[in-house]
């Protein structure tokens, strides 16, 4: 079914522009997985924990979308990345994607980002960023290893401006980012840098992640998404 194939490429992260907030300590932050035709699709759970040491991101992402009650595609990955300040020192992930198993290791070696896959194996700089809506650094030329699959491209960002987006029913303000690789992704963060949504497209059909939820992960309530902090003022450019 073609739409089930556009989601299955759409699933591989977006790479995003912006500086990870200065926030100690460990974050948990939901995104719903949104489809224009199947709707709701699944969730994206992103847990953060910040030390002086590393930063450490576990991402869960369960998608199964269902057409007339029926499953008709299904995916499931779990990543772990560290970085210490702005360098990604290991990745690793796994992802079972209708059936079909994707394992990545990666490390940085010296001056190089290194990693295997059932694919075989690829190399980039010591400057690679993860694929990840957090950890793009800059606007301009760079080079991002993708988390379920280990390949690597070279993408372009640009934008950064404030921009008006509608997200869960609300309009906010939110710095745009554009990211053109093999395909475009979008993505808005608020002026603490998070990522209030992200998209990416394929084949003209654009998947949503829309942040739901964020909280402290000792905390029992989270931070709706309609915080004043979304549209507060602007921040000077990365």
């Amino acid at each position: 079914m073609t739409r089930t194939r556009t989601i299955a490429a759409a699933i591989s992260l977006c790479a995003i522009a912006g500086a990870m907030p200065a926030i100690a300590g460990q974050r948990v932050y939901v995104y719903s997985i949104l489809h224009p035709f199947y709707g709701d699709i699944g969730t994206l759970t992103e847990t953060i924990d910040r030390s002086p040491e590393a930063t450490r991101s576990d991402w869960r992402l369960r998608v199964a979308v269902r057409l007339l009650g029926v499953v008709v595609y299904r995916q499931e990955s779990d990543t772990i990345e560290v970085m210490r300040g702005d360098r990604l020192v290991s990745l690793q992930s796994v992802t079972n994607k209708d059936g079909q198993h994707f394992e990545v290791h990666g490390e940085a070696q010296g001056d190089q980002f290194f990693d295997s896959t059932m694919a075989g194996s690829f190399a980039g700089p010591a400057t690679i960023a993860p694929s990840d809506p957090w950890m793009l650094r800059r606007t301009g030329a760079e080079t991002v290893v993708y988390m379920d699959t280990g390949r690597i491209i070279d993408v372009v960002i640009s934008g950064g401006e404030y921009a008006t987006v509608s997200a869960n029913g609300t309009f906010v303000s939110a710095r745009h980012f554009i990211v053109i690789g093999d395909k475009r992704q979008d993505i808005w963060l608020d002026n603490q840098t998070i990522p209030i949504m992200f998209r990416t497209f394929e084949n003209g059909t654009p998947i949503d992640f829309v942040l739901q939820s964020a909280a402290a992960a000792s905390a029992t309530t989270t931070t709706s998404v309609e915080h004043p902090t979304l549209a507060g003022p602007a921040r000077g450019d990365k």
